[in-house]
């Protein structure tokens, strides 16, 4: 049976992860921050040489883009730096990674959708934390892919309670989201976490055959 490490499995993706996923095919392997530190380099390599997973789903990170501003090295240290110790046990392991990701690694100005191929320009902390731990993925292991979201939605949190941010009074969008929401005066656009995972989960499965065959 192989065996799927969601690091970060309380969060909201974690916990979707743990929904979706047929436990009879997968061996689960959930940590959490009370249970392993994932800036703990030494820590983490210990945990991937005693448990060899076949899959690591990165879920952990630092996500509240306030709190990013106001210890921006605590975010760099999460977001990159966890990443980079995830992607090395991957690479030891030879097991497939997945990388949760933000749509806030770009800057937001333009006007038509991003794709992957897009020139990435972080205005946040938390975007560039997250870009950091991207390109600390895709330097320490091959066998990976990098899942870019919005704002998700789902179990493990109140998302609608989440943000910090607040439009000017006299703006339209403000003026919609008075009308939308009672206490949420920022207009997203939001994904479902379960729908998300079921998006991974097959990209997931496809990068196994295709590794297989190899």
């Amino acid at each position: 049976m192989q065996k799927i490490w969601v690091c970060g499995a309380r969060g909201q993706i974690g916990q979707a992860v743990n929904d979706v996923v047929d436990k009879l095919e997968f061996e689960m392997l959930d940590t959490d921050v009370d249970d392993l530190d994932v800036t703990d380099t030494d820590e983490v390599l210990r945990f991937g040489e005693m448990n060899r997973p076949d899959i690591i789903i990165n879920c952990s990170g630092m996500t509240d883009i306030s709190s990013c501003e106001e210890n921006p090295s605590q975010a760099f240290k999460v977001n990159a730096l966890g990443a980079r110790n995830l992607a090395i046990v991957a690479a030891k392991m030879q097991a497939k990674m997945v990388q949760l990701s933000t749509d806030d690694v770009f800057d937001g100005k333009s006007t038509e959708p991003y794709t992957e191929f897009d020139i990435t320009n972080p205005g946040t902390v938390y975007g560039k934390s997250k870009l950091a731990g991207e390109n600390y993925v895709k330097e320490f292991t091959t066998k990976h892919f990098i899942v870019r979201s919005t704002w998700v939605y789902g179990k493990g949190q109140k998302w609608t309670q989440a943000s910090s941010y607040r439009l000017p009074p006299t703006s339209l969008d403000h003026r919609r989201a008075q009308t939308n929401w009672q206490d949420f005066y920022y207009i997203l656009c939001i994904q479902a976490s379960t729908e998300l995972t079921m998006r991974r989960t097959r990209a997931c499965a496809a990068v196994m055959r295709l590794h297989r065959k190899f």
